[in-house]
């Protein structure tokens, strides 16, 4: 029997099943990979964006403080909806000392004091809770000395001498 010719068989055309398989395969973890990589990057832009809020809202709440010198500030929690999304927050304010006593006693007319502000922004689930903090210092006016009486030489100055007149 003659071997077939090639004019004679039939060319295979298209592809046989196992390549298609393959192929599917192949896309299905392209597409499966592209869509994970996806959904986690609007979770990070998610949590970037609460992040972002929450030292906005910190900042602008030190701001105020520091806008207003004399500005009493309570050491409740308050809490802010903002950009979205419910923030609490708790705002303190600590006295800092600057001089130990001993120093303060070498040097009375040293009377700069400092406040420290610290600010805590917290937002989420009590389980999974996020907070972000910022601190600064700010001057406070020391206190005030009572006035000396009418005539009487300011504080710090000699006396001046009184010359008998002739």
């Amino acid at each position: 029997m003659p071997a077939p010719s090639p004019e004679r068989c039939p060319r295979q055309q298209g592809f046989t099943l196992l390549e298609v398989l393959v192929a599917m395969t192949l896309l299905g973890l392209g597409l499966a990979l592209a869509f994970t990589a996806a959904s986690s990057s609007a979770r990070s832009e998610e949590k970037l964006a609460s992040h972002r809020a929450a030292m906005q809202l910190a900042r602008s709440k030190l701001d105020e403080a520091l806008a207003q010198p004399d500005l009493q500030i309570a050491a409740d929690p308050g809490e802010e909806h903002y950009a979205g999304q419910d923030f609490g927050y708790r705002l303190r304010l600590t006295p800092q000392t600057l001089l130990t006593e001993a120093r303060q006693a070498r040097l009375p007319q040293f009377q700069q004091q400092l406040e420290l502000i610290e600010i805590e922004v917290f937002w989420g689930p009590k389980e999974a809770q996020q907070s972000y903090r910022l601190a600064t210092l700010r001057s406070v006016a020391p206190p005030q000395r009572p006035a000396p009486p009418a005539g009487a030489a300011p504080a710090g100055t000699p006396p001046t001498p009184v010359r008998p007149q002739p």
